[in-house]
């Protein structure tokens, strides 16, 4: 069982002038799907959500580096 959980962060500048606050979701990942789970730790995802009837399906696939030059120039060769 899984639950969408919600929290709320505050954030605040100069000296308590000015105050950012966001909330933020979190879904926890049963232990069980860990292996499936540890080739994907630190890398940044794309989220694709959709909601259905009476359930969600949330995908998540590595996201391309677009910052990253891949023609390759004279000079790297």
């Amino acid at each position: 069982m899984m639950k969408i959980r919600s929290r709320k962060s505050k954030k605040v500048y100069l000296g308590k002038k000015s105050i950012y606050e966001y909330e933020a979701l979190s879904i926890g990942i049963p232990s069980r799907f860990r292996k499936d789970v540890e080739a994907f730790l630190d890398e940044d995802l794309k989220m694709r959500l959709k909601a259905e009837k009476n359930r969600i399906v949330i995908v998540l696939e590595p996201r391309e580096n677009i910052s990253v030059n891949k023609r390759i120039t004279d000079k790297n060769k």
